[in-house]
Parts: structure tokens; C-alpha cells; sequence
């Protein structure tokens, strides 16, 4: 399959590569390289691993993790933005908060 010029941005848009990659790159494979390109961090703050995902600027559709460009349909010149996915608490957070709960309705 044919390569696609295509513009990836990172959250908050300063930092954009422009990449060329074949047209059944799958998203994941793809995300891990473009990571290190564009120098984003791998671990929070806290020392979690961070995971991303690439949302279509023209469609404002999430990509699938195994969807590859061709299946997304994604064009020749399209953004690409590479945003770190939320996640709200740990485990460990989510679980002492339940015991307060439950000891305030005891």
C-alpha cells in the first residue's frame, strides 16, 4: 500500500510533525512512534504509564487503537491530534475514597 502525508499535533497544538506513513499503519504502532518523535512523556507525574490516542481533526472522530489510516479514513494533508487519554484516579484513590463513603454512611 501507498504512504500518506499526513500532520500530527500534540494536545495543545505547539508542537505538529509532519509524517509520511504507509496507508496500513496500524494507529498503535504508529502512536508509539510518533511518542518518541515529538519527545511526549511516557509516565504522569505521579509515574503511571500515560497512554494516547489520535483523534481526526476533519471527521473529530477518536481513532481505534487497531484501526490502520486507510480504514479511518484519513487523507492525504489531514491532522492527526495525539492527545494522552484521562484517566480519573488510580485504583488506590478510587478505593480509599469508597472507604470514606462507606464509613461516613455507617
Amino acid at each position: 500500500m501507498s504512504d500518506i502525508k499526513i500532520e500530527i499535533w500534540d494536545a495543545t497544538g505547539n508542537k505538529r510533525q509532519l509524517v509520511e506513513a504507509p496507508r496500513d499503519a496500524e494507529v498503535n504502532r504508529l502512536m508509539a512512534v510518533l511518542i518518541d518523535r515529538m519527545h511526549l512523556p511516557r509516565h504522569s507525574p505521579d509515574g503511571q504509564m500515560m497512554s494516547y490516542k489520535l483523534h481526526h481533526k476533519a471527521s473529530g472522530r477518536q481513532l481505534l487503537d487497531t484501526d490502520t489510516l486507510a480504514t479511518a479514513n484519513v487523507q492525504e494533508g489531514d491532522v492527526l491530534r495525539l492527545q494522552p487519554e484521562i484517566t480519573a484516579g488510580s485504583d488506590q484513590a478510587i478505593g480509599n475514597e469508597r472507604d470514606k463513603i462507606v464509613s461516613v454512611v455507617r
